[in-house]
């Protein structure tokens, strides 16, 4: 979406160093910072319908699952605790507490992770291999924005009977 309008606003030095560290921590510039809070109000709020247009090529499905998370390397008994909150068919996203032993690769190199959660109408444990593709962080927890890696036919129809 191309930008035509320029917004200039005063604020306080406070609010301008938290936009900053915002924008250095996401490797993005303050505008963008900026607009996604603004997105993110406009699509909580609907109150401006038209306004917000979402990106995603598949709607996401607010969940609150309990959910493992790890590096792809470790041993199952080494993963967090995490739970996801929202899951399309071609990603989800995870919250797991500050502190966490996954590293926040920022290098542009997509970090594979591991996550291993139950859904009520299936009998075993989904594992899914997972790229992580957003990473932003508040004072008590770290929101994964992930997409799926090779899941086999188990799993999405799985996830298809879920999202359905």
């Amino acid at each position: 979406m191309e930008r035509d309008i320029t917004i200039c606003f005063q604020t306080t030095s406070e609010l301008s160093k938290a936009l900053e560290k915002i924008a250095k921590e996401e490797c993005r510039s303050i505008a963008s910072v900026v607009e996604s809070i603004i997105y993110h109000y406009l699509n909580d709020n609907r109150k401006f319908k038209g306004i917000h247009q979402n990106r995603r090529r598949l709607e996401r499905k607010k969940v609150c699952l309990p959910a493992f998370i790890g590096d792809s390397h470790w041993q199952r008994r080494e993963f967090e605790k995490g739970t996801i909150l929202d899951v399309s068919f071609g990603g989800m996203r995870i919250s797991v507490p500050k502190g966490t032993k996954i590293e926040i690769q920022r290098d542009g190199a997509p970090k594979e992770i591991r996550v291993i959660f139950s859904l009520a109408e299936c009998p075993w444990p989904i594992n899914l291999k997972c790229h992580l593709r957003r990473i932003s962080e508040s004072e008590d927890e770290v929101l994964f924005g992930t997409t799926f890696v090779d899941h086999d036919f188990y799993t999405y129809t799985t996830l298809q009977k879920y999202l359905i």
